[in-house]
């Protein structure tokens, strides 16, 4: 009687590795599934005693790609990548935000109790940045643009964010700039001038006044940084 014996790698998955769901990155949409290469003795053909790894990898579920285990390091570092730049994106956004809302709450020298509402409005929308942002409303209440300060946030926001975004900022700036019921020459003339800063036409003013008096206010608020 011959006995036919030998060995063959044998691809399992590995059930206790959690899958890394629509991360390919050769599709974007297939799950990357957590392999191994065990090498099996076998017996007729038959693996029956479980040898050494040969190799361990992932593979997508969706077009079969391979990756190296690493994958996962790099995948996790893109999106703590991703995280960190939304994080600093929104700090830009809120520090910009209030320094813009104060300065013209204060530009004509009447900060009124509406514009100041509508100021600890926004930065309740903040509260992990609570304390920084209410450092910035009283040195902009009190101090105005001293040293730039104002337009260095705007130019960070710049910068930093989609236009998209920046439009939003001078939206809720002009949300104060109507709050009190009338629009003065120093608040339109520092309206142009945050959307120069921004890199808008400042032919843009009269249209989004214009919008905004039609629109409700609270609609504003619940637009999201982009």
């Amino acid at each position: 009687m011959f006995i036919i014996f030998g060995t063959r790698g044998i691809k399992h998955t590995v059930s206790e590795s959690p899958v890394l769901s629509n991360s390919c990155p050769n599709c974007n949409d297939g799950n990357l599934v957590n392999k191994l290469y065990r090498r099996w003795f076998t017996l007729f053909f038959i693996p029956v005693i479980p040898l050494d790894t040969v190799d361990r990898f992932y593979e997508c579920d969706r077009c079969k790609s391979a990756y190296n285990e690493s994958i996962k390091t790099v995948l996790q570092r893109s999106q703590e990548e991703i995280s960190e730049n939304q994080k600093r994106a929104t700090s830009v956004y809120a520090k910009a935000l209030v320094a813009s809302m104060t300065h013209m709450s204060v530009v004509d020298g009447n900060f009124a109790p509406e514009e100041e509402r509508e100021i600890m409005d926004a930065i309740k929308g903040f509260p992990e940045m609570k304390d920084e942002l209410m450092a910035i409303h009283k040195n902009v209440k009190v101090n105005a643009n001293k040293d730039n300060q104002v337009f260095d946030f705007l130019n960070s926001a710049r910068s930093e964010l989609s236009s998209e975004a920046l439009i939003n900022i001078l939206a809720q700036a002009a949300v104060v700039l109507l709050a009190d019921g009338a629009i003065e020459k120093e608040e339109e003339t520092l309206m142009k001038e945050y959307l120069i800063a921004c890199g808008l036409p400042k032919e843009m003013y009269q249209t989004l006044i214009d919008k905004l008096k039609q629109k409700d206010m609270t609609e504003i608020k619940k637009e999201q940084l982009n």
